[in-house]
């Protein structure tokens, strides 16, 4: 089996330095511990404040919905600040708001603080695969990209751990001086190993109309397909699991995090398997099917409640390899260094746009058609989708040459 061709531009040390890597991906554990909070905190907030869940919604989506918007315009951003740059000021934005966010005493203030978390969010997030990408070795970079992905969910399986054991004693504020702590943390790591942002001088980057090819198209368009999929089972997870199957909410907690570590081992094991030669498109599919077969058994009501727990924890399982090619994919698709933050704004508006798209979808499909097994459908449609993108793919060996 052949690597995928890593584009010489992107290609400068002799040797990885690991301990970047780790600093970078804990910074994105910390901003996703953003996400996880939200879920987390919701109950108390609303108790609280006793606002509508349709306001509370609003609070709980900022992220994504800042992503789906102006993601692109923040890989811009970064490009023009330098990595490191963009990346500690995200980290100081997503502390700064949480921090906020921990004082709020109104909903609409409280939703201010998470619009500052969600600009911080998305500095981070394109910010970080250009930092691991210069301090990674040509055949280091898909494995590295790899262990990036496992960001969001390793952050919102420690959100879970730290909600179980913390959320009663510290109640919703203390949780939010937590999640404002650990980025201010991430940040002075990074600080301490990431070396200053280089600018050349009398190089002009190509504009970012340049970026819209057809394999970074159909690249951000599989990832759309994944995340809307993916989010559906992640968002309405918990609340099958209570509704349907009668369980405490601790013990649903208990079989998302097994999911959210599974889907960790997944984007681990993709990156080294990119690395040892297996083909982007076959992986897709390999993880889309599967995706699709195991929701299946998820919303069947036909089979018994110990199988669809099972297929819950091994959709995640599967769900972990498509967003591990997609980041592994920025050293395959860029043609030069400065389009590194660029494709990270693109596919981060990628998983932006999916994650409002799929569980509007699926809420939409449970309503009108009258049970959780409506939910397959919007899962089925939109992973089918994400089959079709992946055979239009062009082979990595093109893309590579053409680049």
């Amino acid at each position: 089996m052949k690597s995928p061709i890593l584009n010489p531009a992107t290609q400068a040390p002799e040797r990885s330095n690991w301990l970047i890597v780790a600093a970078a991906t804990f910074a994105g554990v910390t901003i996703a511990l953003q996400m996880g909070k939200a879920a987390a905190t919701l109950p108390l907030i609303r108790d609280e404040f006793g606002s509508g869940l349709t306001v509370l919604a609003t609070y709980v989506a900022l992220i994504s919905i800042v992503a789906a918007s102006v993601g692109l315009g923040f890989g811009s951003i970064t490009r023009r600040l330098g990595a490191r740059r963009a990346g500690l000021i995200g980290l100081g934005l997503v502390a700064i708001g949480s921090a906020l966010g921990a004082m709020a005493t109104t909903v609409p203030f409280l939703l201010g603080t998470r619009m500052i978390e969600a600009l911080g969010f998305a500095l981070t997030v394109t910010a970080m695969p250009a930092i691991i990408q210069p301090a990674t070795k040509p055949q280091d970079r898909l494995i590295a990209l790899g262990i990036w992905a496992a960001w969001l969910p390793a952050g919102i399986a420690l959100m879970m751990a730290i909600s179980f054991f913390w959320l009663t004693p510290l109640g919703w504020r203390g949780l939010f001086w937590v999640t404002a702590i650990l980025p201010a943390i991430a940040a002075l790591i990074l600080i301490a190993v990431a070396p200053a942002d280089i600018h050349a001088r009398g190089v002009k980057p190509p504009p970012i109309r340049t970026i819209f090819r057809r394999d970074v198209l159909l690249t951000t368009a599989v990832f759309v397909a994944f995340s809307s999929s993916n989010l559906i089972v992640l968002a309405f997870l918990p609340t099958i699991l209570v509704d349907v199957f009668g369980m405490a909410a601790n013990e649903a907690a208990a079989v998302s995090f097994l999911g959210a570590i599974a889907l960790i081992s997944t984007n681990i094991l993709a990156g080294w398997m990119l690395k040892r030669g297996f083909g982007r498109r076959a992986l897709y599919l390999v993880g889309f099917i599967g995706m699709m077969g195991f929701a299946a058994i998820l919303f069947g009501p036909q089979f018994g409640e110990t199988a669809r727990v099972a297929a819950a924890i091994a959709f995640s399982f599967c769900a972990g390899v498509p967003p591990a090619i997609v980041w592994a994919s920025i050293p395959v698709l860029a043609r030069a260094p400065s389009e590194v933050p660029i494709l990270s704004g693109l596919f981060f508006q990628g998983a932006g746009l999916g994650q409002i798209i799929g569980p509007m979808l699926a809420g939409w499909m449970v309503d009108t058609g009258g049970g959780w097994s409506m939910a397959f459908w919007s899962i089925a449609g939109l992973i089918s989708c994400g089959i079709v993108l992946t055979i239009l793919l062009p082979r990595p060996e093109v893309s590579a040459a053409q680049n």
